[in-house]
């Protein structure tokens, strides 16, 4: 077997070759052009395994590797780190790293999505930017009327608002900049609305985000988007492994009789965090015994914290909704579901 680790760039990359012995084989600067890494994959002895950091366009690339090598693994590129030099970094040395780590069998890997969910990610993803494009284009329309003493409140999300704002009496120069604003955030909304759309379309193809739909506080945007981020719930063995991989379990740090828990993790799946917190609060109203408790844990610990407990009740929820590929039910429900199953049984 051999081992292959690469630095991957935009326009190039750095290729090591080890042997089954660890020894160095080859090691060269290869084009990204697809015929030019076809006919280096095709040199490669073979069999081989490869290993590749996580990199912004590591698509293509790891598609275009399952076709040759026997195993292809994602480097995590931060827990890398604590294996690399600190007075010494070139692509030679950070492929040749990748690929003895790999070699030794120490590599710090992540999972490859299958091109489905990565698909989808990148919906969600545009999604997600479609929307930051809208806030801050309002964001400027309202602090461009507010230079010029004019109205700004209201909600501008909407046609409604955005037709309601005056600026005809206002130079030219102020109208066209007005104008300009007002008709970026209009197709904007379009856009948003026709990508909900065709998110919807999708999300109805698939049971488990149907199932997660379910959820109190989760629509078919934020259900697709944990799915997503999870991709399989079978990767996690129990719901703390998927706690930590959410970036929702307190750091800890602990030594002898000493114990310190700090705040949350930031090396975690953002977006996974950012979507439970976001919808938490719908789940807490969903549920008279849950905004009990988030009041009793506001006042013992502070709003944010009752928040991220909150947002692990409802990861707990998912967690099972996946693993069980079964719909939400409440607890009352399911006690209903019980006692009306020998009936429907014919007992």
């Amino acid at each position: 077997m051999y081992y292959v680790g690469v630095d991957l760039h935009k326009e190039k990359s750095w290729f090591c070759v080890l042997d089954e012995n660890g020894s160095e084989v080859s090691s060269k600067s290869i084009s990204n052009s697809p015929e030019v890494l076809k006919a280096y994959f095709e040199e490669i002895p073979k069999p081989f395994t490869l290993a590749v950091e996580t990199t912004y366009n590591w698509y293509f690339f790891v598609d275009l590797a399952e076709q040759y090598a026997e195993k292809v693994y994602l480097a995590n590129s931060y827990e890398l780190k604590a294996f690399a030099k600190r007075n010494k970094k070139t692509d030679k040395i950070d492929s040749r790293l990748i690929a003895t780590v790999l070699y030794k069998g120490y590599l710090p890997t992540v999972t490859i999505p299958d091109k489905k969910t990565r698909d989808m990610r990148e919906l969600l993803r545009y999604r997600m930017n479609l929307v930051q494009d809208r806030t801050r284009t309002i964001a400027r329309l309202k602090i461009m009327l507010d230079k010029l003493g004019e109205p700004s409140v209201g909600n501008l999300t909407t046609y409604k608002g955005l037709k309601e704002i005056s600026y005809a009496h206002l130079s030219d120069n102020y109208r066209k900049i007005i104008a300009g604003y007002i008709e970026k955030a209009e197709n904007l909304a379009r856009t948003i609305y026709d990508i909900n759309t065709f998110i919807k379309q999708k999300a109805c193809e698939d049971g488990d985000i149907l199932n997660l739909t379910t959820i109190p506080g989760l629509d078919y945007f934020s259900a697709s988007l944990v799915k997503s981020e999870i991709i399989d719930i079978n990767r996690f063995q129990c719901f703390d492994r998927l706690c930590a991989y959410a970036g929702l379990a307190p750091r800890v740090s602990q030594s002898g009789n000493k114990s310190i828990r700090g705040p949350l993790n930031k090396n975690r799946r953002k977006h996974l965090r950012w979507i439970l917190l976001e919808v938490a609060y719908h789940f807490i109203k969903s549920d008279r015994r849950r905004e009990l408790r988030h009041q009793f844990l506001t006042k013992r610990k502070g709003f944010n914290t009752a928040k991220v407990i909150l947002a692990r009740d409802m990861l707990k929820v998912i967690y099972h909704v996946l693993k069980e590929r079964r719909s939400y039910y409440r607890e009352g429900d399911f006690k209903i579901r019980s006692e009306a199953a020998p009936a429907l049984v014919g007992a």
